[in-house]
């Protein structure tokens, strides 16, 4: 049974979130340019890249907050979960053990390309 404390997995959710919202706001920078001042579809794009950076930080605000509120000794089993993760290298991420988990026939899913 693949456990851990409530509080950790909280912190690495937050870091996890927090790395996202970075992520996306790389991305609004990088498309917004002069062609927002033309094209209505475009600027309702940008304006979605920017909500979800927003949505994103707040929920690893959230979260982090969750966790240094939650009691020390509380533990979550945390393998079924991890097993629907197909991203090896964040499952490892959200868990150092996880590695040890998984069927060693799986492919990792180290890359998924729109799908």
């Amino acid at each position: 049974m693949t456990t851990l404390p409530l509080s950790n997995l909280m912190h690495t959710l937050a870091e996890e979130l927090r790395s996202l919202a970075v992520t996306a706001e790389e991305m609004h920078h990088l498309v917004c340019h002069e062609h927002l001042s033309r094209d209505s579809d475009y600027v309702r794009a940008v304006q979605r890249i920017d909500h979800t950076t927003q949505l994103l930080d707040n929920l690893s605000t959230f979260v982090a907050a969750i966790g240094e509120q939650t009691a020390e000794g509380w533990d979550v089993t945390i393998g079924p979960a991890l097993n629907t993760v197909r991203l090896e290298e964040l499952r490892r991420r959200l868990h150092t053990e996880a590695s040890e988990t998984f069927a060693t026939g799986d492919d990792g899913g180290d890359l998924e390309l729109f799908g």
